[in-house]
């Protein structure tokens, strides 16, 4: 999905998305998805960190979970703030990337045995040129975006 940027950004942001999985997991076991964040455009980028895998933690529901089609409920915290602050904001160098390894099985019931799938739903809520201004940028002037990421799917087995 396409955004409008107020701060000379285009469009169609330069950040790509990519989520990887284990195909297979022991019940009870951690679920390690590893998020990529690439920036594939010709200037460094800030972007807020919130609600997203680059936080470090859990503190909004970031992704969809279903297994054998059925939805997952997120039991993970769910943080309310005020305005950001600069130690908020990651800046992505052109042609970077960075990555995050977030534990599924912490905000998510994972252990029936079956087929889950998890379905990204990023919502970068601040994306800027960092040439055009510095973090924190006032909540009033935030230009956020849907970040597409591909979906994973992954196996939950009995341990023998």
């Amino acid at each position: 999905m396409a955004a409008s940027f107020s701060t000379g950004l285009s469009a169609a942001a330069p950040l790509r998305c990519a989520v990887e999985a284990p195909s297979q997991v022991a019940s009870g076991q951690p679920v390690w998805l590893r998020f990529t964040l690439a920036n594939i455009g010709p200037k460094a980028l800030q972007v807020l960190r919130w609600n997203t895998p680059w936080e470090g933690q859990w503190f909004a529901p970031f992704v969809a979970v279903e297994v054998d089609g059925r939805a997952l409920r997120y039991a993970g915290p769910v943080m309310k703030r005020a305005e950001p602050g600069a130690e908020d904001y990651l800046r992505l160098e052109a042609g970077a990337s960075t990555t995050a390894l977030v534990d599924l099985a912490l905000p998510f019931q994972l252990g029936q045995p079956g087929t889950y799938r998890v379905t990204p739903r990023v919502r970068l809520m601040d994306v800027f040129d960092a040439a055009t201004s510095a973090p924190p940028m006032p909540r009033e002037r935030h230009a956020a975006m849907d970040l597409p990421c591909a979906l994973v799917t992954f196996t939950v087995v009995t341990p023998r």
